[in-house]
């Protein structure tokens, strides 16, 4: 009964363990990512880029626009 008890200790152990590594890994290759589009902002001929609006705010215009027109649609299932 207690090797039975130690082998599940270490093996709950290793399992926290590796999952901390796979954690760890996936945070280090979104910061490889995130340099690596961060670091491409110039075209060919070396001008820069022009940076698009974040998408959020397309979204926000479009939620806008939506809300305003159809504004009355779904309230009567409340």
């Amino acid at each position: 009964m207690q090797v039975l008890k130690y082998l599940l200790m270490i093996l709950g152990a290793g399992l926290f363990g590796s999952a901390s590594a796979l954690v760890a890994y996936d945070i280090f290759l979104a910061e490889q990512i995130r340099r690596l589009l961060r670091r491409n902002t110039a075209d060919e001929s070396g001008a820069d880029l022009k940076a698009r609006p974040p998408r959020y705010r397309l979204r926000n215009q479009f939620t806008l626009r939506v809300n305003f027109l159809g504004g009355k649609a779904g309230q009567g299932l409340r």
